[in-house]
């Protein structure tokens, strides 16, 4: 049957024997995580008294790991033992447990010593519990105290580790109070995942380690911001003296064998906490900025360029009614390098030429492995796609498709409104420029290989023309014996549709087409020079130019050849768009009419020898 001792000021008859730590002396603080003969001599004193360790008790678990149900027992002796019940065994609780349990007894019942780690008061009537003492380590029993720690400027930000090396990453000053303080405790917490980094952690002062967490684990520490704030507790017995000062040093060791990406980590709080002359505890909270740097090994990389589908520069037909949705800005392929990874973000830069950003789309999105994702921000500077959980595969080529939602045009705003992206891709791996972002499978952030990638100009209008059914052909050679010129049947045909304006094509194909011709010496020439249309003839068309009605096609075929001597001459020839106006007088490429940039198809001469 266990009894309870009372403390601040009352003493204890009449008490009866219980099943105390014989021959064995609690140095060590103990939380959860800790391990060896302690924990042990622990687990095995809270069993025999009656507070129950289930995984113990009933053989699923071998003795010497501080488990969450060692805790759970801890506090139910701390209970009843009037020690604040936190789990912790620390010297108010070491000194219980030395003392036999918390509880001294001598033939009779009756106390005659105080445990160490309390102070007894003596009360009328009773036996003099004897010694009076404060917390193990403490000279100054019964006297209040405080602790004040700050941040020293050595050493300083920005040390650099690799893996397998070590350093002193930040150093605090404690001062006491008027009394002793003995610090029971160091909270660490750091923006990053310590363990996929470091594997221990020392606490020093000067040379001699006060305290040291090794095999550092994702259970050695608790997420207090998810994804942004890991705590890491210390248990530490140390003491600084009343009216002294003592200097405490964090020193980190990276882990031999890491491969990681390189990363910046900081330790953004240090929490101490202490126990005065009274067992009353503090607490200070250091607001740390301290941070350090991991040079990592890893060689995955991010590379980024432009994919052959991505639209080339042509005219987009949008709607005054409806919002035009689903227009293929741009696509581009992303591939990490040597590693599988996550796409996390990345920013897309607008163009246009006139419109706001925001006036002409309604929304910019993208497509990757068959997932839609909507911007997340759209300015006239930025299109941000954030909070991404999108898998790469290493080594392959993905497209990344940006699609954009084109407002209604009802006030003839957007007519002729030209718009492009651009994507430039920088960063080094664990920097904070990185773009895109990818992480590799342990949460680093990769390098990106540097570069600016730009889609073409699409215009748009809701009154101009686009262009389908593309064909180009190429006959074959003719050769003339008499005067060594070999001549290449061509034909090249498109349908133009017009919007919500009639449209007209100039007739002569000089006038109506933008051409490119690549020669490779000797004597050559190109011509287009008969044009039919189908519908063959429609009302307004005449001898300058053929008209598109409003809300119609028309396909155009234009003939020629290329000739050139034998044996030598034309490489390829291509139409590169065409022209066309809104009305009867400016619709050529000798007056002002707009030109659809198109490449309608390339024609390549190979010579016969």
């Amino acid at each position: 049957m266990k009894r309870i001792l009372m403390t601040a000021g009352v003493a204890v008859l009449a008490l009866t024997t219980v099943v105390a730590a014989q021959g064995y002396t609690f140095n060590t603080n103990l939380t959860v995580g800790s391990r060896g003969a302690d924990v042990v001599a622990l687990q095995t004193w809270l069993v025999a008294n009656g507070f129950s360790i289930p995984a113990i008790e009933s053989g699923a678990a071998a003795k010497g790991y501080f488990g969450s149900q060692t805790k759970t027992a801890v506090m139910q002796y701390q209970a009843s033992r009037g020690i604040p019940n936190t789990g912790f065994v620390g010297p108010l609780t070491r000194g219980a447990l030395n003392a036999g349990g918390g509880v001294v007894t001598v033939p009779g019942g009756t106390m005659t010593t105080c445990p160490a780690g309390y102070v007894c008061t003596p009360v009328p009537g009773t036996t003099n519990p004897g010694t009076v003492s404060g917390p193990t380590g403490i000279t100054t029993p019964g006297v209040a105290g405080t602790l004040v720690a700050s941040l020293q400027s050595t050493p300083s930000n920005g040390t650099s580790l690799s893996k397998g090396q070590e350093a002193d990453v930040a150093t605090y000053k404690l001062q006491a109070g008027a009394s002793d303080m003995a610090v029971t405790s160091l909270q660490l917490d750091f923006d990053n995942r310590l363990w996929l980094y470091a594997g221990s952690i020392k606490v020093l002062d000067g040379s001699t380690v006060v305290a040291e967490k090794s095999g550092l684990t994702v259970n050695d520490f608790v997420e207090m911001t998810a994804g942004s704030q890991y705590r890491l507790t210390i248990p530490v017995n140390y003491v600084v003296a009343r009216a002294g000062t003592k200097y405490l040093t964090v020193h980190i060791a990276m882990l031999p064998s890491s491969d990681r990406s390189s990363a910046t980590l900081s330790i953004i709080n240090a929490i101490f906490r202490s126990v005065d002359g009274t067992g009353v505890t503090d607490s200070q909270t250091i607001a740390d900025d301290r941070s350090f740097s991991y040079t990592g090994s890893n060689n995955g990389s991010v590379v980024v360029t432009v994919d052959a589908t991505s639209p080339l520069q042509g005219l987009v037909q949008v709607s005054t009614s409806n919002q035009t949705d689903n227009v293929v800005l741009a696509v581009y392929d992303v591939k990490v390098q040597n590693t599988n990874g996550v796409l996390r973000s990345l920013t897309l830069v607008p163009h246009t030429n006139g419109p706001a950003v925001t006036q002409l789309f309604g929304d910019i999105k993208i497509k990757v492995n068959g997932q839609t994702y909507s911007a997340s921000t759209i300015s006239s500077t930025t299109v941000a796609f954030t909070n991404l959980s999108v898998p790469l595969s290493a080594d392959v080529y993905t497209p990344v498709t940006v699609y954009g939602k084109v407002n209604q045009d009802t006030n003839n705003s957007l007519d002729g409104a030209m718009a492009s992206t651009s994507w430039a891709v920088s960063g080094t791996a664990g920097g904070s420029s990185n773009n895109p972002v990818v992480e590799d499978s342990s949460y680093s952030t990769m390098a990106v290989t540097s570069g600016t990638f730009v889609s073409s100009d699409l215009t748009y209008s809701a009154s101009s023309a686009s262009l389908s059914n593309l064909s180009a052909t190429l006959g074959n050679a003719i050769t003339s014996t008499l005067t060594s010129v070999v001549s290449y049947p061509v034909t090249m045909s498109f349908s133009v549709t017009a919007g919500n304006s009639t449209l007209y094509v100039a007739a002569a194909p000089g006038d109506a087409l933008a051409t490119s011709t690549t020669i490779t010496g000797g004597i050559a020439s190109s011509s287009l020079s008969i044009v039919t249309a189908n519908p063959s003839t429609l009302s307004g068309d005449n001898a300058t130019y053929f008209v598109v009605p409003a809300g119609s096609s028309r396909n155009f075929t234009y003939a020629g050849s290329l000739k050139s001597l034998y044996g030598d001459g034309i490489k390829t020839f291509q139409i590169t768009g065409v022209y066309f106006g809104t009305n009867t007088t400016n619709f050529s490429k000798n007056t002002t009419g707009s030109l659809i940039n198109y490449n309608l198809g390339t024609l390549k001469v190979t010579p016969v020898y």
